[in-house]
């Protein structure tokens, strides 16, 4: 008998803009940048969930910040293979403690990078859904058992980088927004396995090394966040 277990995460972020006007050319300018020392905060979303940020304007070409993001979620299907539905009970976690600095090459352009406390987290259980004949006999779910499958990043503190348009500093203006994209090295997932019942035994360090080795892709995680930023002093 065979048992197939599967994870598979994709996230990503799209945003676009665009203008259009009668017998005229609209045109969009980014107001003036107030480089003097100050501070901000932000409310966020994209690939790590929803979150908050604290920016502190070091000078021209600095910023430091530091933030937070969050967001829980089910992922629950059946799945058909060989004859057998199997029964897929996951939870997954999205977030981070973000750390890092920007570097202005423009007021309005950047580049950033820096650490992350890497919070994603799925656990999956696994179980059939109905008995299983072989001839005269009839084997239960509860003699099959069940499997709980736990995913974490490799690397618990993952470093990032990633290109950014806007600056939480503009001049004579309250609010103002900031868009960035880029990529996260988290390491080959690590995964626990558990299980009772029949198929105990595949729960073993050996299945949990070939599942690491199949799932090496998830190594880099895409980045993407749009936030709104309030200026305060």
């Amino acid at each position: 008998m065979k048992k197939y277990l599967f994870f598979t995460l994709i996230l990503s972020g799209l945003i676009s803009f665009s203008g259009s006007g009668y017998g005229q050319r609209i045109r969009f300018s980014f107001p003036q940048v107030d480089w003097s020392e100050g501070w901000a905060v932000a409310f966020k979303t994209g690939t790590l969930g929803p979150g908050f940020e604290a920016i502190k304007s070091v000078n021209e070409n600095w910023n430091a910040r530091a933030g937070f993001s969050y967001l829980p979620f089910p992922v629950n299907r059946q799945v058909e293979q060989e004859n057998m539905s199997i029964s897929v009970q996951s939870k997954v976690r999205l977030g981070g403690i973000n750390l890092q600095t920007d570097f202005f090459y423009h007021p309005w352009y950047y580049f950033t990078g820096g650490l992350m406390i890497n919070l994603i987290r799925a656990r999956l259980d696994l179980s059939l859904n109905e008995n299983i004949q072989y001839g005269d006999i009839t084997i239960t779910p509860q003699d099959i058992g069940n499997m709980k499958v736990k995913v974490r990043p490799g690397w618990p503190v993952s470093p990032f980088i990633g290109i950014g348009v806007g600056n939480p500093l503009p001049k004579g203006r309250k609010f103002w927004f900031n868009i960035e994209l880029g990529t996260m090295y988290q390491g080959k997932p690590r995964f626990n396995l558990e299980a009772n019942g029949m198929i105990e035994p595949t729960a073993n360090e050996t299945n949990e090394k070939i599942l690491r080795k199949n799932y090496k892709g998830l190594q880099f995680y895409p980045l993407f966040s749009a936030q709104v930023n309030y200026l305060i002093r």
